[in-house]
């Protein structure tokens, strides 16, 4: 039998998929239950609002994120870059499940009219930042690469600026070179 948090995350997962097959103006209750398959009290029960149940998506997707980033920094042996390469990888190679990205870009633009509802992203790349500045690189450094990622992102997910493949991967080994240790990066030179 399924449990509340079962259900939760269900509707959860059912939401992500109705904005990504349909957008976020599409993201009704009504959808949401019948993608759920549960009623439309059992929406309502878990998400007392259309505000909360997008807020809960934005938490989900930062939480996904997040958990990506952790993965990778425990794999990393060498400390000194260590975040910002598992940022790096975390944005752009296939280590979070789903559409995450795609979520994440129709969550952002969807939240763009409510600002206010994107303070809890907001909060977690201020804790990314103060991690990107402890991260034992340069601090302007490591913030100019942390803004390079953000911004390939932001063009790839809004399909605004998407480099070529080739490009791609070459930026992508620029910006993880830049992540090495200074005495690394006096050797590679």
């Amino acid at each position: 039998m399924a449990t509340d948090t079962d259900t939760y995350q269900r509707i959860l997962i059912a939401a992500e998929s109705v904005v990504l097959a349909q957008g976020v103006a599409a993201l009704t209750f009504d959808k949401v239950a019948k993608a759920a398959d549960v009623s439309r009290g059992g929406v309502l029960y878990h998400f007392k609002s259309k505000q909360a149940l997008v807020e809960a998506m934005v938490e989900r997707f930062v939480s996904g994120f997040e958990t990506a980033i952790d993965d990778l920094v425990a794999k990393d042996p060498e400390p000194i870059g260590r975040f910002s390469r598992a940022y790096i990888r975390a944005s752009f190679e296939p280590v979070v499940p789903g559409d995450l990205d795609r979520l994440g870009s129709c969550i952002i633009a969807a939240l763009n009219n409510e600002p206010d509802q994107l303070e809890p992203l907001r909060a977690q790349h201020r804790r990314w930042q103060k991690k990107i500045e402890d991260d034992g690189l340069d601090p302007v450094t490591a913030t100019i690469i942390r803004h390079a990622v953000d911004g390939l992102w932001l063009g790839e997910a809004f399909t605004t600026n998407k480099l070529a493949a080739g490009m791609r991967a070459k930026v992508i080994a620029r910006l993880l070179d830049m992540c090495a240790a200074p005495a690394k990066q006096a050797r590679s030179a």
